[in-house]
């Protein structure tokens, strides 16, 4: 859980916990739970366990240490309690679910699966066959066909958490939890500070973002803001506030104020219209036309959890919120609105997911919303992302929020960028007789668009393409002098990751270069049954690779030999050689290659390799055809 859900003031689910005997130390931690004071109450439970707790209610207290470390999002500490409490026996349901939580979110998935079934075998829950169908959808391994750079950005980023994006004009606008000042006040809820609205510009000469600063005017106070959007058309920034206007009540709300541009200064908040002081909402959204508000409420009327809502304004006035009902809501959590043209982006750990939050986009056509797609990974992770924002028209380029493993603080901001598409190609041509390097080789790169690229292999017989178009089919040809041309197929035709084709990838360019002499050269794989000359559908394959060599080296002429076994006569092994070598000659007629450029020749049993063969691999060994150059 982000640490923005739990200063989303309708916080995490209460925690139910049995009362200790008149031990006054852990009374006051239950209360301050109570009170969602759960660093707090971290604080008296380990002092509770070091003072007064009987060794039989320890286990209890473990469970209550481990909650308190999930509500404030430090979950290596919750996993530690959790583990502790259950291994020495404690056994009441909501740890094991609590567990699989704090599982996923490092990524042990069939952990979290183990301790989901025992929860639902101990109370028939089947709801949590969602998050059990959560983890065998991130074991499936899902990542979207789009390559992205993401990277945190940390000169906005602080030890605490960051999060709410929005931009306005060219500032970044977003919150944080940071302490700047000796003495400031810390949120007994998270152990972190009270949250403000802060802004920041990219400094587009230097690459680099200002020192973010907090928002002038009367948007921040001395406790907690977040979550704001930025209304163009009226110049009406909306954002959540907790606390209400004299920082009283137990809720949070959506509040108003209007920018002075010139000054940068942000006039004295009010409350939206819709607003109440028995529930809450927040994170709010804008439609392009700043008509239509999509916000988050633990309103009655949900699905369950936290759901999202949608307000439309017509003439001047907000109307009624409508929940957005199945299939966005679930009776989890669904939370930061995000819209863009015709597309609802939102969080939820809900919808099928890698665990925590996911950040999803659904589709809105004549009022309904379309079934969520999650955007896969490396946008999402096993931790929670959420805020999604775009920059521009694209869809490929923006910020996030996370507080994935190896971030600076608890909530990051991250940018992420569609990663160019970068596509090579490498081989290596050796000779085929002694495996030696053979450099000074042009290979030819031939693109079905008609390009053509060359390059010329090194003294190691290495050779490399940059810059390959996706789309497109390509024939890599290897020529020199005194050698046999030859030629490979690879295609980027589909491919949508940056990816260098060669075999240790899959696409074999390596070449063993055959030099161009007068000697009889046997073409491998060439198989016949005994007494026939047709061609076995296996021998095709080298045929094949022969062909294309005829193909790329068209300045000679060969002359295809055949040899038969030594069963049966001379005469008649004469004329069956003749018609496989004929056989063969025919192959490479019908695949393209000039039949004024082959001839045949049968040589029978007249020059067997394994004289006077006895079994059957020996005769198969003389059954073989070969070529020799005739003419170059």
């Amino acid at each position: 859980m982000t640490r923005m859900r739990l200063f989303f003031c309708f916080y995490l689910v209460s925690m139910f916990f049995s009362t200790l005997n008149a031990q006054s130390v852990a009374h006051k931690a239950d209360t301050a739970v109570s009170h969602k004071e759960y660093f707090t109450a971290i604080e008296l439970y380990q002092k509770a366990l070091k003072k007064e707790v009987a060794e039989a209610d320890k286990n209890e207290v473990y469970y209550k240490l481990g909650s308190c470390y999930a509500a404030i999002n430090s979950y290596k500490e919750a996993k530690i309690w959790l583990e502790k409490s259950i291994e020495n026996g404690y056994s009441d349901p909501p740890a094991y679910l609590l567990y699989g939580d704090i599982l996923i979110t490092s990524g042990e998935y069939e952990a979290a699966k183990s301790a989901y079934s025992t929860y639902i075998k101990k109370t028939g829950d089947k709801l949590v066959k969602r998050k059990i169908a959560s983890c065998d959808f991130a074991l499936s391994g899902k990542k979207s066909d789009i390559s992205y750079d993401i990277k945190n950005e940390l000169e906005i980023n602080s030890d605490f958490s960051d999060f709410g994006l929005t931009m306005v004009k060219q500032k970044l606008i977003f919150s944080s939890s940071r302490v700047e000042e000796k003495g400031s006040k810390f949120d007994n809820f998270t152990g972190q500070g009270f949250s403000d609205v802060y802004e920041t510009t990219l400094d587009p000469k230097k690459g680099k973002w200002t020192k973010p600063v907090k928002l002038k005017g009367g948007i921040n106070t001395k406790y907690n803001e977040g979550a704001f959007v930025y209304d163009k058309k009226s110049n009406t920034g909306y954002y959540m506030k907790c606390n209400g206007e004299k920082s009283a009540k137990e809720n949070c709300n959506i509040f108003c104020s209007v920018w002075n541009e010139k000054e940068n200064v942000w006039a004295e908040s009010k409350a939206f219209d819709f607003s109440d002081e028995i529930f809450s909402t927040g994170q709010p959204a804008l439609s392009s036309d700043g008509n239509t508000l999509y916000f988050v409420s633990n309103m009655e009327g949900g699905i369950g959890g936290k759901d999202l809502w949608v307000i439309k304004r017509k003439g001047g006035v907000w109307g009624l919120p409508k929940n957005l009902g199945a299939p966005v809501n679930t009776p989890y959590n669904e939370m930061f609105p995000y819209v863009l043209n015709d597309t609802l982006y939102f969080s939820s750990d809900g919808n099928i997911g890698f665990g925590g939050l996911d950040i999803f986009s659904s589709q809105i056509k004549a009022g309904s919303y379309g079934k969520p797609e999650n955007l896969l990974a490396p946008i999402n992770s096993c931790a929670d992302d959420f805020g999604i924002i775009f920059t521009g028209k694209s869809i490929f380029e923006g910020y996030f929020c996370s507080n994935r493993q190896g971030g600076k603080g608890e909530d990051d901001i991250y940018s992420f960028k569609k990663a160019p598409l970068i596509l090579t190609a490498k081989g290596t041509i050796v000779d085929s007789k002694t495996g030696k390097p053979v450099n000074k080789v042009t290979i030819y790169l031939k693109g079905s668009d008609g390009s053509v690229d060359s390059t010329t292999t090194d003294s190691d017989g290495e050779f490399n393409f940059q810059d390959l178009q996706p789309g497109l089919d390509y024939a890599v040809t290897a020529v020199k002098e005194g050698f046999f041309s030859d030629s490979k197929d690879l295609t980027t035709v589909g491919i949508k990751a940056s990816t260098e084709f060669s075999r240790t990838t899959g696409t074999d360019l390596d070449f063993k270069f055959q030099k161009i002499t007068y000697a009889e050269i046997t073409i491998p794989n060439i198989y016949y049954d005994s007494n026939k000359a047709e061609l076995k559908a296996e021998s095709k394959k080298e045929l094949n690779k022969m062909t294309r060599i005829l193909k790329e080296t068209p300045g000679i002429k060969v002359q295809v030999n055949s040899h038969t076994d030594e069963i049966g006569s001379d005469d008649y092994n004469m004329k069956l050689s003749e018609k496989r070598a004929q056989n063969v000659v025919d192959y490479f007629i019908e695949n393209g290659i000039d039949k004024n450029r082959l001839s045949v020749m049968g040589y029978g049993e007249s020059i067997p390799i394994k004289k006077n063969a006895q079994t059957e691999n020996e005769h198969q060994t003389n059954r073989r055809t070969t070529f020799k150059v005739i003419k170059k």
